[in-house]
């Protein structure tokens, strides 16, 4: 193991002490091998070697590259891969190792403002949530994956995740457990999706299990915790059924829910706390999509709106 790696696994094994999520520390350890790789391209075996220039280098290197389909990495990948490195000499740097931050200097580049793209209609939603066959065991487990992720905007992962002990279908609230970044909360449950979940757990879920000591909420067909992708399959055909055009996935259910919220005039901070975003920020980006204010002042202002024409 080189000196750079030896520092690297210091690093991360700091990383983990401090309780960062799993999902982070893997996605450090992706790219710190990824400007490694550049780094042994370049001669550069020994962490005195990484300067400024060098880390200036890794950023053009990063903007030259292609991603698996032969696209041009988006500024948000670049940024992200540069963010990992920045820490990690951040961290040599604050531990004395090296003497200052070479990549201090070093700006991300400017992302574009992107708008959530795949947000459904109403109607579009209702046809999803009626796609699955209620009739059949796997199918009301779907529709009672399609009402939770609905009315409560969660993560696939968080869906996934979540055990028996995490749903009050009876108060209409359902805990989510280290969600992204580790944090913890609490969200509502429309009374729809309560129903459903009820009826699940009450009369499908028994159906499907065969461990007494499998607390998952949602099961396979094996009575086991579902694979990671199901979700997203489980989306992916019911829109498909539905005849629904949009590329929809599971984080389309996120974003209708937000934006729908929000068309109701629900507070932002309150669609912050729902979507655990750590950052108003992050949870701006809805705003606009939501436009029902800006739509009635045009209609209400806006001098061509009064022409009969």
């Amino acid at each position: 193991m080189t000196d750079l790696e030896t520092l690297a696994e210091r690093y991360l094994v700091h990383m983990a002490v401090r309780n960062l999520a799993d999902g982070t520390i893997k996605q450090h350890r992706f790219y710190l091998r990824r400007f490694f790789e550049f780094l042994d391209e370049n001669d550069v075996d020994d962490v005195a070697g990484i300067t400024r220039e060098i880390v200036r280098d890794y950023q053009t290197h990063l903007y030259g590259h292609t991603n698996r389909r032969g696209e041009p990495n988006c500024a948000s990948t670049q940024n992200n891969g540069l963010k990992v490195v920045k820490a990690f000499l951040r961290h040599l740097a604050d531990e004395g190792l090296i003497v200052g931050d070479p990549s201090r200097d070093v700006t991300y580049a400017k992302q574009p403002k992107m708008l959530p793209r795949s947000v459904l209609t109403q109607v579009e939603m209702k046809k999803i949530l009626h796609a699955p066959n209620t009739k059949a065991a796997l199918g009301y487990r779907n529709r009672a994956i399609l009402e939770l992720l609905y009315s409560t905007g969660l993560r696939k992962e968080e869906v996934n995740n979540l055990l028996l002990t995490d749903v009050d279908y009876k108060e209409g609230f359902v805990r989510v457990n280290s969600g992204k970044g580790n944090k913890d909360r609490v969200v509502p449950l429309g009374k729809i999706a309560c129903r459903y979940l009820g009826s699940y757990v009450k009369e499908v879920r028994p159906l499907l299990a065969r461990d007494t000591d499998e607390n998952h909420l949602f099961l396979s067909l094996r009575g086991r915790r579902m694979s990671r992708n199901v979700i997203w399959e489980i989306v992916r055909r019911c829109a498909a059924w539905s005849k629904i055009m949009k590329k929809v996935s599971p984080h389309t259910f996120r974003h209708t829910c937000a934006t729908l919220m929000l068309r109701n005039k629900a507070n932002i901070r309150h669609i912050q706390e729902l979507l655990g975003h750590a950052s108003l920020n992050t949870t701006q980006v809805y705003t606009s999509v939501a436009i029902t204010d800006l739509k009635e002042a045009h209609a209400k202002c806006h001098p061509r709106e009064r022409d009969s024409e």
